[in-house]
């Protein structure tokens, strides 16, 4: 009799179990549920990643072919993993996790293996010149969106709408192998004789196609890693000298395209700030170096740092600190943008990528903007085009900046030497280059590079300004 109750009461225990078990699976299987209608529904999944400074996967639309190839549904999945909302909060909540993994002394954080290539001394012949190819049109729906003017308020700072501030770093320039060490970032720097010879043919062709009586300059600026790290440390990584690269390309180039190289004059600062420590940019204070060299190749006397007003943004967080995923190590060590107002004027004309007009600032209040997009505050970030008219001068100098976005930190050197100067970035501009030299008689032409830009691809898009 004993037995038969203990038999019933072990069984009404495992029931009692197993309903609870079932309830537990219940609830959690609710919950998720609700977790996805919730963000389905919430009207809070972003559009565009801050840290990654790109577009975000859009909702794809169903088709009967979609939905029976299955395509619709990995879609779909591609753009809720993407878009979840809150995505940047819990991705900077991973991050802050990441600081109780294990030592945090050094760290690369890499996008794919790179085989280190040997260096010639010097090229023993110049590089061929590129073809020209057919200029891309814009499309209706751009022409469309360049029919409405910025607004600017009285100072001229460009106002942008809570939801367009996310567009103001519209180039989305991200990092490549970055190297974190003492609590900088540094992306790691791999020779590649084919992307030196494109550029050096890139500028080879330019000098083709410029008017006799303009002056080409070619300015191949070095990246913090191959200025502020020792040869000893880039060797360890299986990196190049960038110093040779540079060299390399240089001798590839014509005798009529003038070289600024500016490499020994950073190095012999490099124990000023004169490069970011969570992004890839050169600060202000690099660009001035590069500029004197470029004052003494035009035999222009420069203006000293201390004589130009300068304007300090704290909290700058780059692109080093979003491509390690907010490394802690990089998050200890904010940066602060220091901005040098020129003496002349702080007004300019810009034409952004989509081909909106408008007037701001050449240095912008970067308080305003986001810590991701701080470097901004430099001509307002990466435009198509920028105009910036000296009114103290009335001799028709004129320059023109071909540039990625390692020119927005130099180009305000140039405003005091100059009636006017043209800032073009090539990855936008596609309008016919020599008729707008001809037509505005210009009579310097720099093309402003960082060393990671360069190769085929970039030479590609430079000569898309070409017709």
């Amino acid at each position: 009799m004993s037995e038969r109750r203990e038999n019933a009461r072990e069984r009404g225990r495992k029931r009692q179990s197993s309903r609870g078990a079932y309830g537990m699976c219940l609830a959690l299987s609710l919950s998720l549920l609700f977790l996805l209608i919730l963000g389905l529904l919430l009207p809070l999944r972003p559009s565009y990643s801050e840290s990654e400074k790109r577009k975000l996967a859009e909702l794809p639309a169903p088709s009967l072919r979609t939905l029976s190839d299955g395509s619709w549904f990995r879609d779909f999945s591609s753009w809720y993993s993407d878009t979840f909302p809150f995505r940047e909060e819990l991705l900077s909540w991973e991050a802050s996790l990441e600081k109780y993994y294990g030592f945090q002394g050094e760290a690369i954080y890499s996008k794919g293996e790179r085989k280190k290539e040997s260096i010639p001394e010097t090229a023993g012949e110049t590089a061929p010149t590129l073809a020209l190819s057919a200029p891309e049109t814009e499309s209706v729906e751009e022409s469309r969106e360049a029919e409405t003017a910025p607004e600017t308020d009285a100072e001229g700072n460009l106002i942008l709408k809570k939801q367009d501030t996310k567009g103001v770093h519209v180039q989305g320039e991200q990092a490549g192998t970055v190297y974190v060490t003492g609590n900088c970032g540094y992306e790691l720097y791999y020779f590649s004789q084919e992307n030196m010879r494109s550029h050096a043919s890139l500028m080879n062709t330019v000098r083709s196609l410029l008017p006799e009586d303009i002056s080409l300059y070619s300015m191949i600026v070095p990246n913090s890693f191959g200025i502020k790290l020792s040869p000893a440390v880039q060797e360890k990584l299986a990196s190049s000298g960038m110093d040779q690269a540079i060299s390399y390309s240089y001798s590839l180039m014509g005798e009529k395209v003038k070289r600024v190289s500016i490499y020994e004059e950073l190095l012999s600062h490099k124990e000023e700030y004169i490069y970011f420590h969570t992004d890839h940019h050169w600060t202000q204070r690099g660009a001035y170096y590069a500029y004197l060299v470029f004052c003494k190749e035009k035999g222009f006397t420069p203006h000293a740092l201390s004589e130009y007003q300068k304007r300090e943004y704290p909290g700058f967080y780059g692109s080093f600190y979003f491509a390690t995923k907010r490394a802690e190590a990089l998050k200890v060590n904010p940066d602060t943008v220091r901005a040098y107002l020129p003496l002349a004027t702080n007004k300019m004309h810009f034409r952004d990528p989509k081909g909106q007009e408008g007037d701001a600032l050449v240095i912008n209040d970067a308080n305003a903007m986001s810590a991701g997009n701080r470097y901004s505050c430099f001509l307002m970030g990466d435009n198509a085009f920028t105009e910036i008219d000296n009114p103290n001068r009335n001799d028709g100098s004129a320059i023109a900046l071909v540039k990625d976005s390692y020119g927005n930190a130099f180009a305000p050197f140039l405003v005091d030497h100059y009636q006017h100067v043209y800032v073009f970035d090539y990855r936008y501009y596609r309008e016919d280059f020599v008729a707008f030299l001809r037509e505005h008689q210009v009579k310097d032409v720099l093309f402003l590079n960082n060393i990671m830009s360069l190769g085929a691809n970039s030479a590609k898009e430079m000569m898309g300004m070409f017709h």
